[in-house]
């Protein structure tokens, strides 16, 4: 039997999937390519904005198309939240959400004997317990991603997750670590810390806290590479988090993604984050105190309903003063079921396309200045790929670094000098070669 898969969104979407086909591959299922023709199609969906859920129809009706015969299973948050629009696409077969995920190589092979539809949503206030997908291997070699927490509390008025995911719960310490020691085992070098709001890791358990889970994997994990916090809220990040990343900097990468959304206290108020421009900045202050060169990435959205053009304007100044290495830009999309989605004065697409673009632009003025400081020092890349004689990869403060090598392969740590800094991908010689 053949499988193939898409995985659409987040880090977690991309872990959750690669536990689901581990199941699949262990049971003897051969993974091929998206675009083979296979017996069996997982489609793993995405519904963070209007785009993505544009996409996931797509990509599910691309699987049912090309594989007409194929079972076709969907999950994820857009399922979760579109069940029915999902179970009226042709050719769907199983449809779960964002729990029950263990089921699925169950549900596929029972679908196999007797094809008919199947659709297993649980109600996101139910969704209480963590549930436990474990990754024996990964499909690619350089960088692991281990889920530690899924859910989120936050209720940001223009984000439909928490109704996709349910409230916050921690993985158990002891399978994080055992998880984390098994990649290692297999040579990676690289493992990413993961989830809804990952942050938020160990306030269902008692006296237990991210910075706990940190400590607990270093002294634990033989032969720890390093490891990165795929994203974390600024409330999120305590002096006890920054003292234990400060203490074991071997292990620990120079970059943190802290979500900023919004770039002033008007429309921060209005998306129902959880703090004001002060708060963030004095975060950001606290974290050059202990790391100088972090490189801090960061989200944002640009056209959000009542964003004046002063707020914009103060907004760009303000992240510029900051002085992020990169920043993610996205349209405003209203989601439906959120509180953002019955707010008024919405901004006019063309308004908010050219806010956009302008912050786009502005992103590359100041992903430059933060390379910039790096040429002529030596970082430390973790290969990804080798074409034709140029190795690419990321070093700790997440660089994206080309480099001349005929040796170089994937999954090799080189030591390489930054020559030339660019945006995207800043250019460098190998001390090794």
């Amino acid at each position: 039997m053949r499988i193939n898969y898409c995985s659409l969104g987040c880090k977690v979407n991309l872990y959750e999937t690669e536990a689901i086909i581990n199941d699949f591959i262990e049971k003897g299922y051969e993974l091929v390519d998206f675009n083979e023709i296979s017996d069996v199609s997982i489609i793993n969906t995405c519904t963070v904005t209007a785009m993505a859920d544009a996409k996931s129809r797509k990509m599910i009706r691309q699987a049912t198309k090309k594989n007409p015969n194929t079972i076709v299973a969907v999950m994820g948050c857009f399922s979760q939240l579109n069940a029915e629009v999902v179970k009226a696409i042709p050719g769907v077969d199983i449809v779960i959400g964002t729990a029950n995920r263990h089921q699925l190589l169950e549900l596929v092979e029972t679908c196999l004997n007797s094809r008919n539809q199947r659709c297993l949503i649980t109600d996101y206030k139910e969704i209480t317990e963590y549930e436990e997908l474990k990754i024996k291997h990964f499909s690619h070699k350089i960088r692991g991603f281990v889920k530690i927490q899924d859910g989120c509390n936050n209720f940001c008025s223009y984000c439909a997750i928490p109704y996709a995911r349910g409230k916050i719960r921690s993985r158990k310490p002891e399978d994080v670590i055992a998880e984390i020691k098994l990649l290692t085992e297999q040579g990676m070098k690289e493992i990413v810390l993961t989830g809804i709001n990952t942050g938020t890791y160990g306030q269902d358990i008692a006296n237990y806290h991210l910075s706990n889970l940190l400590v607990e994997i270093v002294k634990k994990v033989p032969n720890l590479g390093r490891i990165r916090i795929s994203s974390i809220e600024a409330t999120e990040i305590s002096d006890e988090l920054l003292t234990t990343m400060s203490e074991n900097r071997a292990h620990f990468c120079n970059h943190l993604h802290v979500p900023l959304q919004g770039g002033s206290d008007n429309v921060l108020k209005n998306m129902n984050r959880k703090y004001d421009l002060q708060y963030y900045q004095e975060k950001i202050v606290k974290i050059r105190c202990y790391f100088p060169d972090m490189n801090i990435t960061t989200d944002c959205l640009a056209g959000f309903n009542g964003e004046t053009e002063t707020d914009f304007q103060s907004a760009k100044a303000w992240i510029t003063n900051i002085g992020f290495g990169e920043m993610h830009v996205f349209p405003f999309s209203p989601r439906p079921g959120t509180l953002a989605y019955t707010l008024s004065n919405p901004i006019d697409p063309m308004t908010k396309k050219a806010r956009v673009n302008e912050l786009l632009a502005l992103n590359r003025v100041n992903a430059l200045i933060y390379r910039e400081r790096f040429v002529g020092q030596t970082l430390e890349v973790i290969v990804e790929k080798n074409e034709q004689g140029i190795a690419f990869g990321h070093s700790s403060n997440y660089l994206e670094v080309e480099f001349p090598s005929i040796a170089a392969k994937p999954n090799d740590v080189v030591k390489v000098k930054i020559t030339k800094a660019q945006y995207p991908i800043s250019k460098g010689v190998s001390s090794n070669e």
